[in-house]
């Protein structure tokens, strides 16, 4: 009987290792995780905004790739803060703003190409992506925010587009492999430390 029962218990708990997990992540948004670690958000509208004590539903999960459906508007605040795990990821034109450490210390993404539809890059959305080798910033952006790249530490060009006319506080701070930056005419500020280490 009690090899019956540990036999239960290991197939419940291999069960659940495996299971996928789905939910809501705004009001018409909804997110579905498979076990080999794709995310993918669909709907319309905005997504939730998360926080260091709020966290996304999906945190703490080995995510991959993520892909973000046509029709979501904005990718909140925190919301894929310390995917460590995460490789690649697509944002569809539809993104028109991109929350605050939404891409933190994602250390394991190498490139993202941001939409023509977001206007700002704000304050750490990318800060701590360390294998960020490549980044592409559309003539649609006019700002891009305080550390928005810092401590990409092997990020080793940036061409900001002509639309740009504010670079903020730290932007690229610890950007230490950082060879090669072009800064165009309309660039009216750059910020403290923009480009510090």
């Amino acid at each position: 009987m009690k090899q019956v029962y540990i036999l239960l218990i290991a197939l419940l708990m291999g069960l659940s290792a495996n299971a996928k997990r789905a939910g809501t992540c705004g009001p018409d948004l909804r997110w579905y995780l498979t076990d080999n670690g794709v995310l993918t958000i669909s709907g319309k509208g905005k997504m939730y905004d998360y926080s260091f004590n709020n966290r996304a539903p999906w945190s703490k999960s080995d995510i991959k790739r993520i892909i973000i459906g046509d029709g979501v508007t904005t990718i909140g605040e925190f919301a894929f803060n310390n995917c460590s795990t995460l490789t690649s990821v697509t944002i569809p034109n539809s993104v028109t703003e991109i929350g605050e450490f939404a891409f933190n210390n994602c250390s394991a993404l190498t490139s993202v190409t941001i939409p023509n539809s977001v206007t700002e890059i704000v304050d750490y959305a990318f800060s701590g992506c360390s294998a960020l080798t490549s980044v592409t910033i559309p003539n649609s952006v006019t700002k891009i925010g305080g550390g928005a790249f810092a401590s990409c530490s092997t990020l080793t060009s940036v061409t900001i587009p002509n639309s740009v006319t504010k670079i903020g506080r730290g932007t690229f701070s610890d950007c230490s492999a950082l060879t090669s930056v072009t800064i165009p005419n309309s660039v009216t500020e750059i910020g403290d430390y923009a480009f510090e280490y």
